[in-house]
């Protein structure tokens, strides 16, 4: 048995993450200039070209390149994911270190600019669609113009929600009703967070406050949900839409934040009622880089021409690739964490232990990647995510032995979300309209796909309900950022402190944050302090 080829000491150095910097694409999406050129005043060709902005930069939109951390959806996904408690960074690596150590707040620093020019990009391409049709189709006649207006209103929504997420405190910290109850303040709908700009504003803008930006999130949602409703396609035959089921899905994530839970539940059981869970071990441990999964509710199909190879989630995540999870920048679960999972749930195989991939061999013990006869880089290494596919790996096995890769790690689609998310968020819904009878029985009835022996059996309360569901859906959607939206908005703090002897954070970032903490609030970004001629440094939050 031969070690992979792991190349930590060249991670040491920054010439590894120059020389893959020429390899990123950074052109994904047509510039204003360019987009005049190419259209003149046609209506049409400046909605299909503001529609394919919106898409290409969803994959892979880069203000800064910052040694290939950001590429749209899956890199928030991820760099998020580094904020939280569940993923463990195994190395002071140039890459991410500061998200991991949660410091990459201030007005200066490229995260806080880039986010923020990601998101208004969107919101701008979103409203030069919306004026382009309020042009051509005033009266609403043409069902095209309505799908394009709905896809418009739908991206619009999200980017305004994405940009709560990280400039202001979730609209409520915490829920009276759990183990983590309220924050110190709680209530944060009046704090200042963001500008709203839309096709009918003109000039700069001042902040809005947290209700304003939440209103603007669920109108727009709710208008391309609306669209797609009346359209009679709620779901698109392709789940690389942004469809009505998308919008669901974010409207649930929406009013969860604002507690509104019976709107939640409205638009978590629109989700439901169109896409199962996964059920079978094949699927739940393919790679989560195929568009044919069931589960899948939108995502993007990459291909040799929209690839971004180091720049990517996969070259980021996947063991198995040439990318940097393969070559040293290790992806783990935090030890206590995994050691929780049930031992036949097959979730566990998502990450390398004892009880996962241990074995024996000439009497010596080892750690395995799962599936090849190599050891893996440290124990609880991370094999979740796989760009090309499990069978890929099974196939090239021998070959990923002796240090080499899944051919076509590159070429692994991108889910942004998954069915999965709006089943665990019904049972939190459940659990807190008192329905516990209704949230265990979901619960279960997810479960038994994943460990055929579950039954829940805690205590019948809110509290101690709610707790289990936010667990297994910690397991669920490990590395995929959503650990780090529950966080905010139900006041869980970050605490990697633990004296557990499987505590595998290292000791630089064994911090305890609560959410209301400065760390997990960007601020605005300078330039924006600077030009908007509605803000002043009084403003800066």
């Amino acid at each position: 048995m031969k070690k992979s080829k792991i190349l930590m000491l060249a991670l040491a150095s920054m010439s590894l993450f120059s020389s893959c910097m020429d390899d990123a694409d950074q052109s994904t999406y047509l510039t204003e200039q360019r987009r005049q050129e190419l259209l003149g005043d046609d209506a049409t060709g400046v909605i299909d070209a503001a529609m394919t902005a919106m898409y290409n930069d969803m994959q892979n939109y880069v203000q800064t390149d910052m040694t290939h951390n950001y590429f749209g959806q899956k890199s928030f996904d991820y760099l998020t994911s580094l904020m939280g408690n569940d993923m463990v960074m195994t190395g002071q690596f140039a890459m991410s270190l500061y998200h991991y150590l949660c410091d990459y707040w201030g007005q200066t620093f490229t995260a806080t600019a880039n986010r923020w020019a990601e998101y208004y990009k969107r919101i701008d391409d979103a409203n030069k669609v919306i004026k382009a049709i309020n042009a051509a189709d005033p009266e609403g006649k043409s069902a095209l113009m309505q799908k394009y207006r709905a896809e418009a209103l739908g991206f619009r929504g999200q980017a305004y929600l994405q940009l709560s997420y990280l400039y202001q405190q979730s609209y409520y910290v915490g829920c009276e009703d759990t183990e983590w109850g309220k924050g110190k303040h709680y209530d944060y709908s009046e704090s200042k967070c963001v500008p709203i700009i839309t096709e009918k504003t003109e000039d700069d803008q001042p902040l809005s406050t947290v209700k304003q930006v939440m209103k603007q999130v669920t109108d727009d949602l709710e208008a391309c949900y609306k669209i797609y409703e009346n359209l009679g396609e709620i779901k698109t035959p392709a789940n690389t839409d942004f469809d009505g089921t998308v919008a669901a899905m974010y409207l649930a994530r929406a009013y969860m934040i604002m507690h509104q839970w019976d709107k939640a539940l409205v638009y978590a059981n629109a989700v439901c009622d169109n896409y199962p869970v996964l059920e079978n071990e094949n699927d739940l441990l393919q790679g989560f880089s195929s568009l044919n999964l069931t589960d899948v509710v939108f995502g993007c199909d990459i291909t040799a021409d929209n690839a971004s190879l180091y720049m990517s989630w996969f070259s980021q995540m996947d063991a198995y690739g040439a990318g940097y999870a393969a070559i040293g920048v290790t992806r783990a679960a935090y030890g206590p964490f995994v050691d929780k999972i049930a031992d036949d749930d097959v979730r566990l195989k998502w990450f390398c232990c004892d009880r996962s991939t241990g074995v024996d061999i000439e009497g010596k013990h080892y750690i395995l990647l799962r599936d090849v006869m190599a050891p893996a880089a440290c124990e609880y290494q991370s094999v979740k995510f796989i760009g090309a596919g499990r069978d890929a790996v099974l196939a090239n096995a021998d070959a990923i032995a002796e240090g080499g890769s899944a051919p076509g790690w590159e070429l692994g689609d991108y889910i942004y979300l998954r069915s999965e998310e709006a089943y665990f968020m019904k049972m939190e819904i459940l659990a807190h309209k008192n329905d516990l009878q209704g949230a265990k029985e979901l619960l279960e009835q997810v479960m038994v796909t994943r460990q055929p022996s579950y039954e829940y059996k805690g205590d019948m309360t809110t509290q101690a309900l709610i707790k289990e569901i936010n667990f297994q859906k910690r397991v669920e959607f490990w590395g995929e950022g959503i650990e780090f939206l529950d966080n905010r908005r139900l006041n869980i703090p970050l605490d990697r402190t633990s004296k557990d002897p499987k505590n595998n954070h290292f000791e630089g970032a064994r911090i305890k944050l609560d959410q209301e903490s400065r760390n997990f609030r960007y601020q605005i970004p300078i330039k924006e302090i600077e030009n908007n001629k509605k803000l002043t440094p009084d403003d800066q939050n």
